[in-house]
């Protein structure tokens, strides 16, 4: 049964549960009619009997004689023979059927059953006195004969019930066939991705209420969804491969040239503060890689508590105004107990990595602006420099990891590994908030982050 096919499998099923169904209704209409039938034999013989005793007893009867009174055709009535005999057990009027012996004993309103000659007959007898002589009236039926009409009828419906389920086989195999051809595609599409590692192909069913069409599109979406995830992993590893190639690029360069070039110790300094800050910023890439492969993964625990995000925020400017070494001036508005359920660890980097971003591509003698306000029970953080701008056409990628709006931007990147925004991005998500970029060529750009306030975390 395992080696079937699932559509042969499904039309088995269906046609033996047809044929079940099919064959208790006949058995249950063909004995219903037999019971029917039987009695209806028996109602007619007891019916045609009295009926013969009833013109014998009437008093016109008796005046002209049994033989003048009931003419031959009398009696056979409607299926059922009628014989008349006398108190001698011999025939006055009619005929014992053929095939019939008459040695069966009288029994007054009595109907029998009798079986001769691989035949049921009823037999029923009433006693009628006609002028002062005892005779008996007997009522015989054939009741294999009536019910050999309705055995036909069965027959019949057997071989009518057969061809019927023998054609709705056919024709549900064949609707089932059909039904199952998105089935065929589905696999032969997972087969030839399986086979070609080719994850643009899709299925492409077109639209459709069943569910299997449910079933093919939810397919075509979940490759949608796998090519993206490969093509941002395989991008992201390129990304990768090319960050971490450059600094480890001019750490070899530098360590080869003071083994074969430097001779004095302000050389050996400088050789040595370039290695160490190109090995700082691997570090901090590779740091950056391993909190996103945890974020990618599930892995990064959150501590969701309540935090005054006010004073958090000009703790971090303040400390921004500290290390940053252009000359930018930093402007705050920051309304006072500002309160929220956030993971302070999380909220705290969105914060720097925003404000430090204003910072690296923000001109010198320039100012950047952050401001953390309310506005009915949303919490609104926002970051707003008079750096190059981001052009239209960027706004939407530059959360993507390594994203950088302009090319002249690779290389040192002023410290920027790129994975800043897209850290920035999940930690929005992460805290269910809403991040909105304003941005002009040449006048600058405005990152605004809004959040639920702490009365409906």
């Amino acid at each position: 049964m395992n080696k079937l096919s699932l559509k042969l499998k499904i039309t088995l099923w269906y046609v033996g549960i047809l044929v079940l169904i099919s064959f208790l209704i006949l058995y249950a209409m063909t004995a219903l009619s037999r019971t029917i039938l039987t009695r209806e034999v028996e109602d007619r013989v007891v019916t045609s009997v009295v009926d013969l005793y009833n013109r014998i007893s009437a008093p016109e009867s008796r005046k002209i004689g049994m033989r003048e009174a009931i003419p031959e055709y009398h009696l056979y009535n409607n299926g059922v023979q009628l014989v008349l005999y006398d108190n001698q057990d011999n025939v006055l009027l009619g005929r014992v059927p053929y095939g019939l012996t008459d040695d069966y004993e009288f029994e007054d309103n009595t109907i029998r059953l009798k079986r001769y000659n691989n035949k049921e007959y009823y037999i029923y007898d009433k006693v009628v006195l006609f002028n002062e002589n005892t005779s008996w009236v007997r009522g015989v039926i054939c009741l294999t004969d009536e019910l050999n009409v309705l055995n036909l009828t069965t027959q019949y419906s057997f071989l009518f019930i057969l061809m019927f389920v023998i054609l709705a086989g056919v024709g549900g195999y064949f609707i089932i066939l059909k039904a199952f051809v998105p089935v065929n595609k589905i696999r032969e599409t997972a087969k030839e991705i399986s086979e070609s590692s080719d994850l643009s192909q899709r299925i492409n069913i077109g639209d459709g209420g069943d569910e299997i069409h449910t079933l093919a599109n939810t397919f075509d979406d979940m490759l949608n969804k796998l090519e993206y995830s490969f093509n941002k992993e395989k991008q992201f590893t390129s990304d990768a491969s090319h960050e971490l190639r450059t600094p480890i690029s001019v750490i070899m360069s530098e360590c080869e040239y003071g083994l074969e070039c430097v001779n004095d110790i302000g050389e050996m300094k400088d050789t040595l503060s370039s290695i160490y800050m190109q090995a700082n910023k691997m570090s901090k890439l590779v740091s950056e890689l391993l909190m996103i492969s945890r974020m990618d993964n599930n892995r990064l625990k959150t501590n969701f508590e309540i935090t005054d995000l006010s004073e958090l925020l000009i703790f971090i400017c303040e400390e921004q105004m500290e290390i940053q070494t252009k000359d930018i001036k930093l402007k705050y508005k920051i309304e006072q107990n500002i309160m929220a359920n956030v993971d302070t660890l999380l909220i705290t980097r969105l914060f720097i990595n925003l404000i430090s971003n204003a910072y690296q591509y923000s001109p010198e003698n320039s100012t950047i602006t952050v401001s953390l306000t309310t506005e009915e029970d949303n919490i609104i953080f926002s970051v707003k420099d008079e750096g190059i701008g981001i052009a239209e056409e960027h706004l939407n990628k530059i959360w993507d990891r390594f994203y950088q709006v302009d090319s002249s931007r690779t290389g040192d990147r002023n410290g920027s590994s790129g994975l800043g925004l897209s850290m920035v991005k999940w930690i929005s998500d992460r805290h269910n908030g809403e991040l909105k970029v304003n941005s002009e060529v040449g006048k600058g750009s405005e990152f605004i982050f809004r959040m639920k306030g702490c009365n409906d975390v």
